[in-house]
């Protein structure tokens, strides 16, 4: 069987024995596997989608010409134990080929994740540092992580393995910070994964952090919790998830962080006093 062009291949995939994979200079290849189809596309990542990988191959053709093709490798996004970012490309008969990003990834000034990896040049012999975006929203998943959605109607998910970095936090200085172990290029450090947003409180005290994103989307990270007055003008929260599971932090909510309209916080201020909420005692809601 002779395989000519990428995207023979990507249909024929279920005929054609071999394995995709990814190359430490960070290029995507199909191997064939027997001794009669022997051959080999490689080609360079151009962009993620929440179910698929782009990829560009260049071939020559058998007039000669040079034509650069690309190509949609159909799969899901995912992390691994080590928290580095993996590929499954999907093949015939629920196989999978996982291809596994062993370089490091970053939160961007839109809140985004960006994978960054390093790349050389042959033909100028020089290294190149590139990046692969990866658009989708943050959220709270099971298991308490701080998870990264692809797309709303997708499978392809980040669940970082980890845990929020401090105990208490600030309302008003917008963040959240959450620190991860990944293993880079053979190396383990710890990450850290700083969202910057604005703690707000809807009309019937639900509680949740907004998260700006590219060309002004916003998204929220709803949150229950168990409240306490304190002598100081001041509400904590014992932060949960929506289904309940305690988090470990306590967010420290002040006036203003409403800015010129508090009332959201003085109504709560004034439904804990009513309750007979006395400080330090937690109330559920």
């Amino acid at each position: 069987m002779r395989i000519t062009k990428l995207d023979d291949l990507i249909e024929r995939s279920a005929s054609v024995k071999g394995r995709w994979e990814i190359t430490p200079n960070h290029e995507v290849q199909y191997r064939s596997q027997g001794k009669e189809e022997e051959f080999k596309f490689k080609g360079s990542i151009i962009a993620a989608e929440p179910d698929a990988l782009i990829v560009s191959i260049t071939e020559k053709q058998s007039d000669q010409k040079i034509v650069t093709s690309l190509g949609k490798l159909q799969g899901s996004w995912k992390l691994d134990s080590k928290n580095r970012i993996v590929f499954e490309v999907e093949k015939e008969k629920g196989k999978k080929d996982s291809l596994t990003f062993k370089g490091g990834w970053r939160i961007n000034d839109s809140n985004e994740l960006v994978y960054t990896y390093q790349q050389t040049d042959l033909k100028r012999k020089r290294r190149i540092t590139r990046e692969l975006a990866f658009h989708g929203f943050w959220d709270i998943s099971d298991q308490h992580r701080l998870t990264y959605w692809l797309g709303g109607d997708s499978d392809s998910a980040f669940r970082f393995r980890g845990a929020f970095q401090t105990r208490s936090i600030l309302a008003k200085q917008g963040a959240l910070r959450y620190q991860a172990g990944i293993e880079i290029n053979g190396r383990h450090k710890i990450q850290t994964i700083a969202l910057f947003g604005k703690w707000k409180m809807s009309h019937n005290l639900e509680l949740s952090f907004e998260v700006e994103y590219a060309d002004g989307v916003r998204k929220a990270i709803t949150f229950g919790g168990e409240y306490a007055l304190s002598d100081d003008s001041r509400i904590t929260v014992n932060l949960k998830t929506e289904q309940g599971e305690p988090l470990g932090i306590e967010l420290v909510l002040t006036k203003d962080i409403f800015g010129k309209d508090g009332q959201a916080f003085m109504r709560l201020e004034r439904f804990l006093e009513e309750s007979g909420v006395e400080a330090g005692m937690r109330f559920r809601w």
